[in-house]
């Protein structure tokens, strides 16, 4: 992801000050609005938040153009107008849940209000900074940056666009490549230089920019595409299937890589290695003795901990903790994606060297991303809210705590092995058996 195109690597700090005093105004035109209306004029409570809502929109609006942003105008103003008024009532949706979030952590209602009052600020001003009032020439491209240089020929559009090959380039165990505008951390170990006809191709773009009502699935032709209720603002994507396979990425959810990885990229991975005769298989991995040990086990059952302790304690070769690659053969090949790391773990890992603040830090993200946050997040998906939206959002302000295992601790990281034993890890009392391979495959399917 170019930092560069979306200003989040690089915080422009003028612009955020500038950004949260007409903030401040618009409250004070908020306030004056409402009690004008409700004790002037009589007017009903919640008619008159709605109507001081959007006068303080407005208002914002016109000092971020003429003020914070200015210069920065790309485009026709009631475009940056409607955008800026839906992503101010929108990120309104994001309360409830983050205040259910903040209440796991025992907060009172005042100190969770200002938590969710400061997050829905940041998220403002990345959408301002990075996409309305961005410096691409239009919302289609603004999070790409041309690969050739200005002036060096006419502009590239339609199908020349689409096979302009994009800013990552990932080999997965030589067998699935991909051509990505987004990069993904996640696959960062198969990244190469080498452009090769991609499997998947990555853009970003607006996808569905009609707000909706509700969740929706849609399939046209060979076209599948999902929406959510914020539009072009939301955690969209679009699924076209051919050679290659076409993702297009709404803006949001390009901004959130581990939930575009997780939800799009690796379902689309385990199609196409399945189609080519190879599996991605739910299952850690370390060499033993010049053989693959696979552990297989259901999410937090301890695979990464059991890895961990191996690779540091007995000095096993490490190619996953999560996913591995199984091939016609039945070799196994690494897959060795970043880990998701909980503070105890982090702890056992590094002992008394991490500092305090990433040890708080560790503790906040450990309990969004544990096992009871992701039950809440489950919880939500069930109600008409747009979860993927909510997710991306959440993910963006707390990321996962994911580390690449050698960072962490030395150690080797194996390419390909054949397979040695399969471990089936359960929950309960300690108990050591021999499984019938019909049992072995069954659980391992049971896994994911």
């Amino acid at each position: 992801m170019s930092t560069a195109a979306l200003h989040v690597g690089r915080p422009r700090t003028e612009a955020a000050v500038r950004f949260g005093l007409v903030g401040l105004t618009g409250l004070v035109i908020n306030q004056v609005l409402f009690m004008g209306l409700t004790d002037g004029l009589n007017v009903n409570f919640a008619l008159a938040a709605i109507v001081a809502t959007q006068g303080s929109t407005t208002w914002n609006f016109l000092g971020l153009e003429r003020w914070a942003f200015r210069g920065r105008e790309r485009g026709p103003a009631w475009y940056r107008f409607l955008a800026y008024a839906l992503v101010n009532n929108a990120t309104l949706i994001l309360r409830i849940p983050l205040l259910a979030v903040l209440g796991l952590f025992g907060l009172g209602y005042a100190w969770a209000n200002l938590v969710t009052l400061f997050v829905l600020f940041v998220v403002r001003f990345l959408v301002a900074d990075g996409l309305i009032w961005g410096r691409a020439a239009s919302p289609g491209t603004a999070f790409r940056e041309d690969p050739f240089e200005k002036g060096s020929g006419p502009p590239i559009t339609g199908e020349a666009e689409a096979a302009r090959p994009g800013r990552y380039q990932y080999a997965v165990a030589g067998a699935v490549h991909l051509d990505s505008d987004v990069e993904l951390p996640e696959l960062a170990f198969f990244r190469t230089t080498q452009v090769a006809k991609p499997d998947i191709r990555i853009r970003i773009g607006t996808v569905a920019a009609m707000p909706s009502s509700k969740i929706r699935l849609q399939r046209d032709g060979e076209r599948l595409t999902y929406r959510e209720h914020l539009g072009a603002l939301g955690a969209n994507f679009s699924i076209e299937m051919g050679e290659p396979i076409e993702v297009q990425a709404s803006p949001l959810l390009a901004l959130s890589r581990h939930v575009l990885y997780t939800n799009v990229v690796e379902a689309l991975l385990r199609f196409v290695l399945v189609s080519r005769g190879y599996v991605l298989l739910h299952a850690a991995c370390v060499a033993v003795e010049g053989r693959a040990a696979l552990f297989s086990a259901q999410t937090d059952t301890g695979k990464t901990s059991t890895v961990i302790e191996l690779v540091r304690k007995r000095g096993y070769g490490f190619l996953s903790d999560d996913m591995t690659i199984i091939e016609p053969t039945g070799h196994a090949v690494h897959y060795p994606k970043p880990m998701t790391l909980s503070f105890h773990t982090m702890n056992a890992v590094r002992g008394d060297d991490i500092p305090a603040r990433q040890r708080l830090q560790l503790q906040v993200q450990s309990r969004i991303h544990s096992k009871s946050g992701r039950s809440f997040g489950r919880t939500l998906g069930n109600l008409n809210v747009p979860i993927m939206s909510v997710n991306s959002v959440v993910q963006l302000v707390i990321p996962p705590p994911k580390y690449r295992i050698d960072s962490l601790l030395p150690c080797e990281i194996v390419e390909r092995l054949p397979i040695g034993d399969i471990c089936l890890m359960e929950r309960g009392d300690w108990l050591r058996e021999q499984v019938a391979p019909s049992d072995a495959v069954g659980q391992q399917l049971a896994d994911g």
